[in-house]
């Protein structure tokens, strides 16, 4: 696998939708490539701190938005 595959196949395993076969491909592939790495880790703090934020009952008026028009352009990707 090379560093394109596995980014490709990054938000898919943040999001936890990929394959055990691609989580396993890209998590070798993780243990050689430093660059990689960075930006899966990058990726999978933004994405546990944004969920954090979203899931949390306090949450501000400006969340709540961001989070409904989130989603809405999330359905609309799934719809495509």
């Amino acid at each position: 696998m090379n560093c394109q595959e596995a980014l490709n196949l990054l938000y898919d395993i943040v999001d936890n939708e990929a394959s055990e076969v691609d989580v396993q491909n890209v998590r070798e592939h993780l243990k050689n490539c430093e660059d990689c790495d960075g930006v899966y880790r990058l990726e999978q703090t933004v994405d546990e701190l944004l969920r954090a934020r979203l899931e949390n009952p306090l949450a501000t008026p400006q969340l709540a938005s961001l989070k409904t028009k989130v989603l809405g352009q999330l359905d609309e990707i799934d719809c495509e």
